[in-house]
Protein backbone atom coordinates (compact mmCIF):
# COMPACT_ATOMS: atom_id res chain seq x y z
CA UNK A 1 0.00 0.00 0.00
CA UNK A 2 1.35 3.26 -0.93
CA UNK A 3 1.08 6.37 0.93
CA UNK A 4 0.26 9.49 -0.53
CA UNK A 5 1.95 12.54 -0.68
CA UNK A 6 0.61 14.90 1.41
CA UNK A 7 0.03 12.00 3.91
CA UNK A 8 3.26 11.55 4.73
CA UNK A 9 4.16 15.38 5.52
CA UNK A 10 1.04 15.41 7.90
CA UNK A 11 2.30 12.66 9.38
CA UNK A 12 5.72 14.10 9.74
CA UNK A 13 4.11 17.17 11.18
CA UNK A 14 2.43 15.11 13.62
CA UNK A 15 5.83 12.81 14.79
CA UNK A 16 7.72 16.28 15.09
CA UNK A 17 4.56 17.65 17.56
CA UNK A 18 4.50 14.72 19.27
CA UNK A 19 8.36 14.54 19.65
CA UNK A 20 8.35 18.41 20.76
CA UNK A 21 5.51 17.89 23.40
CA UNK A 22 7.50 14.83 24.98
CA UNK A 23 10.33 17.48 25.27
CA UNK A 24 8.26 19.42 26.41
CA UNK A 25 7.07 17.34 29.14
CA UNK A 26 10.65 16.00 29.89
CA UNK A 27 12.03 19.56 30.77
CA UNK A 28 8.52 20.28 32.60
CA UNK A 29 8.10 23.97 30.92
CA UNK A 30 4.62 24.62 31.73
CA UNK A 31 2.40 26.75 29.88
CA UNK A 32 0.84 23.96 27.76
CA UNK A 33 -2.47 25.81 27.08
CA UNK A 34 0.37 28.68 24.99
CA UNK A 35 2.21 25.27 23.16
CA UNK A 36 -1.22 24.10 22.42
CA UNK A 37 -2.94 27.11 21.33
CA UNK A 38 0.57 27.53 19.06
CA UNK A 39 0.73 24.45 17.35
CA UNK A 40 -3.13 24.33 16.96
CA UNK A 41 -2.33 27.44 14.89
CA UNK A 42 1.01 26.15 13.01
CA UNK A 43 -1.19 23.15 12.28
CA UNK A 44 -3.98 25.37 10.90
CA UNK A 45 -1.72 27.19 8.50
CA UNK A 46 0.54 24.06 7.35
CA UNK A 47 -2.95 22.32 6.33
CA UNK A 48 -4.06 25.15 4.43
CA UNK A 49 -0.41 25.82 2.80
CA UNK A 50 -0.78 22.10 1.90
CA UNK A 51 -4.65 22.40 0.55
CA UNK A 52 -4.02 25.44 -1.39
CA UNK A 53 -0.94 24.15 -3.00
CA UNK A 54 -2.68 21.17 -4.38
CA UNK A 55 -5.71 22.89 -5.46
CA UNK A 56 -3.37 25.28 -7.57
CA UNK A 57 -1.65 21.94 -8.96
CA UNK A 58 -4.66 21.10 -10.21
CA UNK A 59 -5.96 24.37 -11.71
CA UNK A 60 -3.01 26.42 -12.67
CA UNK A 61 0.21 23.42 -12.67
CA UNK A 62 2.92 26.16 -13.82
CA UNK A 63 2.37 28.41 -10.85
CA UNK A 64 2.67 25.99 -8.30
CA UNK A 65 5.80 28.19 -7.08
CA UNK A 66 5.13 31.64 -7.05
CA UNK A 67 1.44 30.49 -5.28
CA UNK A 68 3.92 28.52 -3.00
CA UNK A 69 5.99 31.91 -2.31
CA UNK A 70 3.10 33.71 -1.91
CA UNK A 71 1.55 31.33 0.73
CA UNK A 72 4.74 31.62 2.70
CA UNK A 73 4.59 35.09 2.54
CA UNK A 74 1.38 35.15 4.20
CA UNK A 75 2.20 32.37 6.68
CA UNK A 76 5.35 34.82 7.92
CA UNK A 77 2.90 37.71 7.96
CA UNK A 78 -0.19 36.20 9.80
CA UNK A 79 2.62 34.49 12.25
CA UNK A 80 4.26 37.55 13.47
CA UNK A 81 0.69 38.98 13.58
CA UNK A 82 -0.52 36.48 15.88
CA UNK A 83 2.50 35.91 18.07
CA UNK A 84 1.52 38.11 20.50
CA UNK A 85 -1.52 37.28 21.22
CA UNK A 86 -0.58 33.45 21.72
CA UNK A 87 1.87 35.33 24.15
CA UNK A 88 5.18 32.97 23.09
CA UNK A 89 7.42 35.32 25.09
CA UNK A 90 6.40 33.85 28.35
CA UNK A 91 8.32 30.81 27.54
CA UNK A 92 11.65 30.07 28.58
CA UNK A 93 13.85 30.06 25.30
CA UNK A 94 10.51 30.94 23.25
CA UNK A 95 12.79 31.20 20.59
CA UNK A 96 14.25 27.63 20.06
CA UNK A 97 10.65 26.19 21.21
CA UNK A 98 8.53 28.45 18.36
CA UNK A 99 11.12 28.87 15.68
CA UNK A 100 12.68 25.38 15.07
CA UNK A 101 9.14 24.00 14.75
CA UNK A 102 7.75 26.61 11.83
CA UNK A 103 11.17 26.26 10.45
CA UNK A 104 10.51 22.29 10.45
CA UNK A 105 7.12 23.11 8.76
CA UNK A 106 8.47 25.48 6.20
CA UNK A 107 10.93 22.38 5.27
CA UNK A 108 8.03 19.84 5.04
CA UNK A 109 5.95 22.47 3.09
CA UNK A 110 8.68 23.12 0.49
CA UNK A 111 9.38 19.45 0.02
CA UNK A 112 5.64 19.25 -0.63
CA UNK A 113 5.87 22.13 -2.96
CA UNK A 114 8.90 20.53 -5.21
CA UNK A 115 7.20 17.41 -5.38
CA UNK A 116 4.23 18.39 -7.20
CA UNK A 117 6.11 20.66 -9.34
CA UNK A 118 8.92 17.73 -10.36
CA UNK A 119 5.54 15.69 -10.93
CA UNK A 120 3.78 18.40 -13.07
CA UNK A 121 6.82 18.94 -15.38
CA UNK A 122 5.81 18.55 -18.80
CA UNK A 123 9.38 17.03 -20.97
CA UNK A 124 10.88 19.81 -23.11
CA UNK A 125 11.37 18.26 -26.48
CA UNK A 126 15.90 18.59 -27.83
CA UNK A 127 15.94 20.49 -30.88
CA UNK A 128 18.74 17.95 -33.31
CA UNK A 129 20.81 20.43 -34.89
Amino acid sequence: MKIKNNTLYIILYFFMFFIHFALWQILEIGLETTFVKYYLFLTLLFVMVLTIISIIKKIYPTYIGFAFMGLILFKLTIMFLVMKKLNLSEVPNYKIHFIIPYLISLVLETLYAVKLIQIGEPEIPQKDE
